[in-house]
């Protein structure tokens, strides 16, 4: 896990933070790369899902795992703000 930045972000899932929802941005997931449905696309438009090789459409699994990336920015915002908040309230006195 990296440090936490200015903004609070540890760069896991920057995209889902500063975007929401991963609004047609990229998402990478270990070797794989998630690239969302636009928003305004109609319902049987899916995002997919790379590993190189060709793109596979997510019909059944997208919802999930746009649910799944949404709770991970939401805990990845939540530690970040305990991060920050924890470098500042420190029990040791700093060295002189």
């Amino acid at each position: 896990m990296t440090k936490a930045t200015r903004d609070g972000i540890f760069g896991l899932l920057a995209s889902q933070q500063r975007g929401g929802r991963a609004a047609g941005h990229a998402v990478t997931l270990g070797p794989y790369t998630y690239i969302p449905a636009p928003a305004h696309c109609s319902a049987g438009i899916n995002g997919t899902l790379t590993k190189d090789g060709p793109p596979v459409a997510l019909r059944a699994t997208e919802p999930i795992l746009r649910h799944f990336l949404d709770v991970m920015a939401e805990l990845e915002a939540d530690l970040a703000r305990r991060w920050i908040r924890s470098q500042g309230s420190s029990g040791f006195t700093p060295a002189k």
